[in-house]
């Protein structure tokens, strides 16, 4: 598919917008996006690594003018997103993708450590806790260590420290260290393991803590 000189420019721009969206679906754990979300995603994205790039340099240059200097060069990402006879600079887009990776890694810290849900529930707005579902949201509180996982159609039992789970999905991924071993029905230990693996369908598995 041959791409038009428009197309090109436009991906050019919005390069730093794309990489930071990557970077954030990197870094967070989110269900299966699609086509249109990701192109939102780094439309908003593009737009404020510019803006942030356009408001650093603002401020920068103000210091300069304090102390005697060049101020430095505006940003024109806005004005060669609509001229066509505006020159592309490429250390602009450059400056733009170090603004990406910047605003990706707040993005990421604010969303792994629930800030938005936390200050929502402080405040009464909402009472969601920003966890994908409810398998994630226990397995990733704090108080979460040693637990005990019943596996209801194997008739086994597994005592040990939790070390990883899945983010997402039906089947239930986790992984034990130090673990026993029993039959669930008779109560028996049937053997210890450094690590075991689960990989089991969430809904035959029940998990347990203690205090």
């Amino acid at each position: 598919m041959e791409l038009s000189a428009l197309t090109l420019r436009v991906l050019l721009l919005f390069f730093p917008g794309v990489l930071c969206a990557m970077i954030v679906e990197m870094l967070t754990p989110r269900r299966e996006h699609t086509g249109p979300a990701f192109l939102t995603a780094s439309f908003v994205f593009g737009i404020s690594t510019y803006l942030l790039l356009s408001g650093t340099g603002a401020v920068l240059s103000r210091i300069a003018v304090e102390f005697g200097w060049e101020p430095l060069p505006s940003v024109t990402f806005f004005q060669a997103l609509v001229d066509p006879s505006q020159q592309i600079l490429w250390g602009e887009i450059g400056a733009s993708a170090i603004a990406g990776v910047v605003l990706a890694g707040l993005v990421s810290a604010l969303q792994n450590y629930k800030v938005l849900h936390r200050t929502a529930r402080r405040f009464h707005i909402s009472s969601k806790f920003g966890e994908l579902d409810v398998w994630s949201h226990f397995l990733a509180s704090p108080d979460i260590g040693w637990i005990l996982v019943r596996d209801v159609e194997a008739d086994r039992t597994y005592e040990g420290w939790l070390e990883a789970y899945s983010d997402s999905g039906d089947d239930a991924q986790l992984l034990l260290r130090d673990v026993r071993i029993f039959e669930s029905e008779a109560g028996a230990e049937l053997y210890r393991t450094k690590r075991v693996y689960l990989g089991r369908d969430k809904h035959v598995l029940v998990i347990e803590t203690r205090e």
